[in-house]
């Protein structure tokens, strides 16, 4: 797998299943059949890649919301995109800066 940078864009995979359930995400890999249930943190990072953005974007808004120093939220983040990513919950997406062609 490619390495993780902050500049890496990152969305959710739509083909994966969450719910909201008594106040907790879950969601489940339908090729593997394995639950997740996530904390506050990682279902804010969830809703985050409901559309493409980059880790630094995330990891802005994470500092904005929680009271963490950033290299705990750093080092938590990549933590967390790393196995959604190995599990295939979340995806690599084009570089919002990239020029995507037309129609």
């Amino acid at each position: 797998m490619e390495s993780l940078s902050l500049d890496c864009v990152l969305r959710q995979n739509p083909d994966q299943v969450a719910a909201e359930m008594d106040g907790a995400l879950v969601m489940l890999n339908i090729e593997t059949g394995q639950y997740y249930s996530l904390n506050e943190a990682a279902n804010f990072i969830w809703n985050l890649l409901a559309n493409p953005a980059s880790l630094a974007e995330v990891r802005e808004a994470m500092l904005a919301e929680f009271d963490v120093s950033p290299s705990t939220c750093e080092a938590d983040l990549m933590r967390f995109v790393e196995v959604m990513l190995k599990d295939g919950l979340l995806q690599r997406a084009e570089p919002l800066t990239a020029k995507r062609p037309l129609p």
